[in-house]
């Protein structure tokens, strides 16, 4: 392609999408608010930017890159490296010192043309980094790894009480599943999975618990089914998780008992969706396709539900239905809690794109409140006609040739509030605008611009201004709903 083509294809995209024509690379926020951005190629390296989008270190790595997890506490990123018949290795680079300060083994099971299988997990005060190794010839492990030392401290092993008859039998392989991690203390989801005649069939989940040093479980519960949506108690004592059900029955909410090693389930009418912390306590629910419940810190189910049946207008359209989540092609997406009295769910279609609208619940009146709108259909359709067009013309500029295929697909939004819950903010990444939706009213009273670099939204410490973060950032009024920078 001519430079001229090339140009021309970058102005139309830019001036249709109002964005760069470039898709910029996804990077992780490290320490000071920097990104760390792991780039692939002949020159693998961490790249790492600052605030204001200007790059302040690029940090050679040895081989192509795979996954990526950071420690805040060690200030350090871990790249994992897959080569095929070579050594399995992780380079942990110290973004303070920008270079790499060890690279740790995590083994090789090459054989007949099958590599292992590696994942991370970080725990959440950033002191230990868990490394799952599998392969078709070496027992499933967990490398337990000191981030401030970047030494391996432990090997846990203790996945015997799996049928090892049904593992070794054809087409059957066991999966771990990282559910939490504090300090030494981990928790997993463990079970096997057979193929048979093209169907798949699990055996054997369970909930299992290690600590500190010792290479063995510290409990092991069998959970009855694999485990969708998963949430702690405040005390840690519990883990609550769902079961979806089949046509016939709705599902179920399961109660593991951790320091017992027992579990409780309780059945449920409806499949269930999430699991949410909602109101100024933090109470948690349990979001199903027709109706919230709550349920008390020991995951005993309370007598408060919220019927997800929709409002009579549930948007500018006059909309009306059966639910909110059945039937429609809709998935929760984000969820905030509104002060004391309300909280807000994003509403997404079943693929994770966004739908552009949020449901309001009324937690005291225990009541689907609204459905809002947060862009217009017409702006919506303008998005989307200017994206194909953008294609179309790119393509005629090449003669032809196919450049790319228009993303209809509109994507998610991203939602913050006012501390006394007043106000609802929605950051429009399509539309670069922020809407502002009066709760108490159920209006949107504001959209306002920001810049294309904005991803995402924070309240500042002193709660009296929303930050709108990105390469270029720029800050809210909270008092006055009025765009200061």
């Amino acid at each position: 392609m001519s430079l001229r083509k090339l140009f021309l294809l970058s102005m139309v995209a830019a001036l249709c999408l109002g964005r760069p024509a470039f898709s910029q690379l996804n990077g992780i926020e490290v320490a000071g608010g920097a990104i760390a951005q792991v780039i692939g190629g002949k020159s693998p390296a961490v790249k790492v930017t600052n605030a204001e989008g200007k790059e302040v270190a690029s940090i050679p790595i040895e081989k192509d890159p795979g996954s990526s997890i950071y420690s805040k506490s060690a200030n350090t990123l871990y790249v994992l490296h897959s080569e095929k018949k070579d050594e399995h290795f992780i380079s942990a680079v110290n973004l303070t010192t920008n270079r790499i300060d060890k690279q740790i083994d995590v083994g090789n099971d090459w054989k007949e043309g099958i590599g292992l299988t590696v994942e991370l997990f970080m725990s959440s005060d950033g002191h230990r980094l868990f490394c799952y190794t599998n392969g078709k010839h070496s027992e499933p492990a967990i490398k337990v790894i000191d981030t401030s030392s970047n030494e391996i401290i432990a090997t846990y092993v203790g996945f015997d009480t799996i049928d090892q008859a049904i593992k070794n039998k054809h087409q059957s392989y066991f999966f771990c599943k990282f559910l939490a991690a504090d300090g030494d203390d981990l928790i997993v989801e463990t079970g096997v999975q057979r193929y048979l005649d093209n169907q798949s069939e699990k055996y054997a989940d369970h909930i299992v618990g290690f600590s500190g040093l010792s290479p063995k479980q510290k409990f092991i519960i069998d959970t009855g089914g694999s485990l969708d949506a998963i949430m702690f108690s405040k005390d840690k004592k519990y883990l609550f998780g769902t079961i979806v059900g089949n046509k016939k029955t709705g599902g179920s909410l399961v109660i593991f008992d951790l320091e017992k090693g027992t579990s409780v389930t309780h059945a449920l009418t409806d499949h269930p969706l999430k699991l949410l912390r909602l109101g100024p306590n933090g109470e948690p629910w349990v979001l199903s396709n027709q109706e919230m419940r709550a349920f008390s810190e020991t995951g005993e189910p309370g007598d408060r539900r919220i019927p997800l049946n929709k409002p009579a207008k549930s948007d500018a359209s006059g909309e009306t239905g059966a639910f909110l989540f059945r039937g429609c092609g809709c998935s929760p997406g984000e969820t905030i809690s509104l002060g004391n009295d309300y909280a807000a769910i994003q509403i997404n279609t079943i693929f994770g794109g966004s739908q552009h609208k949020v449901a309001l619940i009324d937690l005291k009146k225990l009541q689907l409140y609204a459905i809002i709108p947060t862009i217009s259909a017409a702006e919506i359709t303008r998005i989307r006609t200017s994206r194909y067009l953008s294609a179309v013309v790119a393509s005629m500029a090449a003669r032809g040739t196919i450049m790319f295929y228009p993303n209809l697909v509109m994507s998610n939004e991203l939602l913050a509030a006012r501390p006394d819950g007043r106000f609802l903010f929605v950051l429009d990444l399509d539309a670069d605008k922020v809407t502002v939706i009066d709760v108490q009213t159920a209006t949107v009273v504001r959209r306002i611009p920001v810049n294309g670099t904005v991803t995402k939204l924070q309240l500042s410490a002193d709660g009296k201004h929303l930050i709108c973060a990105g390469k270029k950032p720029q800050q809210i009024n909270l008092e006055t709903n009025e765009l200061e920078n």
